[in-house]
């Protein structure tokens, strides 16, 4: 990355000293770097280069003294909520330290419900989207349902985890990420109907519309999770090309037809890879009742073409 100069006074960046990365031999700038994280980048202090953002999956919330300095100087100026203002006290007069306390305790208290909302919730939606591995695209889309949700009052008396991972769901849903709500309910530790309420919640209030996933989305991720070959997965994807438009699988869930689909394609080609019901059962997040019927289904539209 190429470095761009920061005109910045050297030394202490803000008055507050932070962890340096001297050690990191990506940072050359100078005979001896000094990195600090300064209001969202890394800066060096002798030589005043910029080396880009920092990069935070999941930050935390500040709760004593030390942590809510270091929050101050370290959260960069625009955030997803909006541009917020840096008052940074330079002089050293106390007229002027009072003055500016006051002035930052006035601009506290004057932030609405909507953005003290975002400021709890945004660092649980970005904590879940980290363990579930979902793409910047998706988060976005997600935090954009939440603003609408809290726009629409939909959080009173109602908890922000909950209508968190429900934003999440529906924006998975809207882009054809198959994420099922199942892993959604055990990553945010939130019950399946409580979830599912919320949901539905969401849905009604914002007037959203979300088409079912179709079974093949399913199809890559549990064959890649069961460690079977392309051949089962595209021996699936025929099975599921056959049986798309049967009246016997209408309105069933996809994740079952997949899995069902991968078990007869496994039966099929006769290969070694065998893998047991329970197994993929616990893949798909269904039961080994539920495997075996979508599997009748599926063998009773071969058996009619």
């Amino acid at each position: 990355m190429e470095a761009y100069p920061c005109y910045e006074p050297q030394g202490v960046l803000g008055g507050a000293q932070l962890e340096s990365k001297e050690e990191d031999p990506y940072y050359d700038c100078c005979g001896n770097p000094s990195i600090i994280e300064y209001r969202g980048i890394y800066v060096c202090q002798k030589c005043a280069t910029v080396f880009g953002p920092v990069i935070v999956d999941s930050p935390r919330r500040a709760f004593t003294q030390e942590e809510i300095q270091k929050k101050r100087i370290r959260e960069p100026v625009y955030t997803n909520i909006g541009p917020r203002t840096v008052m940074n006290v330079k002089d050293d007069s106390v007229k002027n330290k009072v003055l500016y306390y006051r002035l930052a305790k006035i601009n506290k208290s004057v932030s609405t419900t909507f953005e003290r909302n975002l400021t709890v919730a945004q660092p649980k939606l970005l904590r879940l989207v980290s363990q579930l591995g979902i793409p910047p695209s998706i988060l976005n889309v997600a935090l954009g349902i939440y603003k609408k949700a809290v726009a629409k009052h939909l959080t009173t008396g109602r908890s922000i985890n909950n209508l968190v991972a429900a934003s999440i769901f529906i924006a998975c849903r809207k882009r054809g990420l198959p994420r099922t709500i199942e892993e959604i309910s055990e990553v945010a530790n939130i019950p399946l109907k409580v979830l599912a309420k919320n949901y539905r919640l969401i849905l009604r209030e914002l007037h959203l519309h979300v088409k079912p996933l179709k079974a093949k989305y399913f199809v890559e991720r549990f064959v890649t999770e069961l460690g079977l070959t392309m051949d089962i997965q595209k021996r699936a994807q025929e099975l599921l090309v056959l049986v798309e438009q049967s009246a016997a699988i209408i309105g069933k869930d996809p994740k079952g037809i997949a899995a069902a689909a991968i078990y007869v394609a496994i039966r099929d080609l006769g290969r070694k890879e065998h893998r047991s019901q329970t197994k993929i059962s616990e893949i798909a997040h269904i039961s080994e009742v539920t495997l075996r019927n979508r599997v009748r289904n599926i063998k009773c539209v071969m058996a009619g073409s």
